[in-house]
């Protein structure tokens, strides 16, 4: 199968309106979570989270687009041989599980982002709503578009937010959000981001090459009462990194959707407890933006990918080589083995 690529990458979330703004925030540590309109239903108090700065608020697909219609802008601001016309676009957005989902999501987002993108609809377009795995459905789209058709680009994209009425009563109802009284939820937020996606060759080599990919399902979810030993992430992370021809030790680090929730933070602990090896003589980093941008769900991975393409393109990342994993509520766990190096240690990818 064909090796992809990250060529460029677009953000709009609450920390900036395009992808240089929001990673140098990362990088400086800024956090985008603040008081919100809605209150907890417990104690009165205004939940925290993290909103993107719109001119003015509203719900529903429009707004969606607004989110994520200039982060595909910005990602095909690169100089590319093919015309933004013949790229597909492929989205990632919220599962139909999720509580107060957007109505009419499905049947309408693609026409509001094409309309203000200003193009032609591509046929190939298409919504994968599968929460935080939706963007790596879309990447294994994108390989699939890429070895078998004549595409040479593809944008796979991811929008989402939490910030509804319904979205956050729903999740409020089951305690996962994080307020006075809960320190084990996550602080809910929205955003739009993209990358645009190649095959990996020499016409881009500051691009973050994507070596191996791993995709299981974890039985004992986070509403579940099953014995919890984070298999499926394990398998999925194992999986990648055979797929890559690395083990463990040899990544410098962990990029993650890990949102403030301890049963995430136990699941990669126990995955890399499995996977690492006596002989690693660094620590293995771990990489959480969720922190400064609040749970961004659909959106997270393209996010995740641009900002180790940035920390290895600036100097900052702690090696050439990440791990990037996400996982869904209901079990979905994803992992890729990334980097901009063709060769780690001497060995080839």
């Amino acid at each position: 199968m064909t090796t992809l690529s990250i060529i460029s990458s677009g953000m709009v979330t609450a920390l900036g309106f395009n992808a240089p703004a929001t990673l140098a925030a990362l990088r400086s540590g800024v956090s985008g979570v603040g008081a919100t309109p809605w209150p907890d239903i417990e104690t009165g108090e205004p939940l925290r989270g993290a909103r993107v700065k719109l001119p003015h608020w509203w719900e529903g697909v429009g707004k969606l687009a607004d989110l994520v219609a200039p982060a595909i802008h910005e990602c095909l601001q690169t100089e590319v041989l093919e015309s933004i016309t013949n790229i597909p676009l492929l989205v990632g957005v919220a599962a139909h599980s999720r509580p107060g989902r957007t109505e009419g999501l499905d049947e309408n987002l693609l026409d509001e982002v094409y309309s203000r993108l200003d193009l032609p609809k591509h046929k190939d377009s298409k919504l994968f709503p599968f929460d935080e795995a939706g963007c790596f459905h879309a990447l294994l789209a994108a390989q699939n578009l890429l070895t078998s058709t004549n595409a040479s680009y593809v944008v796979v994209a991811g929008v989402d937010s939490f910030l509804t009425s319904a979205t956050l009563n729903g999740f409020m109802k089951n305690r996962r959000l994080m307020t006075s009284t809960n320190s084990n939820g996550f602080f809910p937020g929205e955003a739009g981001t993209a990358v645009l996606v190649g095959k990996c060759s020499s016409q881009h080599p500051e691009a973050l090459c994507i070596y191996g990919l791993g995709l299981k399902q974890e039985i004992a979810t986070i509403e579940s009462t099953e014995p919890f030993q984070a298999k499926g992430l394990t398998q999925a992370m194992k999986q990648a990194l055979d797929s890559a021809g690395v083990l463990l030790k040899d990544i410098a680090y962990r990029t993650t959707d890990l949102t403030g929730e301890h049963y995430k933070f136990k699941e990669a602990a126990f995955a890399a407890a499995r996977l690492n090896s006596s002989d690693r003589k660094t620590p293995l980093d771990l990489w959480h933006p969720i922190e400064y941008l609040g749970a961004i769900g659909a959106a997270v991975l393209p996010c995740l990918l641009g900002q180790i393409m940035h920390a290895a393109q600036k100097g900052y990342a702690p090696g050439p080589i990440a791990l990037c994993h996400v996982g869904t509520d209901d079990g979905i766990r994803a992992a890729m083995v990334v980097g901009l190096s063709q060769r780690i240690g001497g060995k080839a990818l």
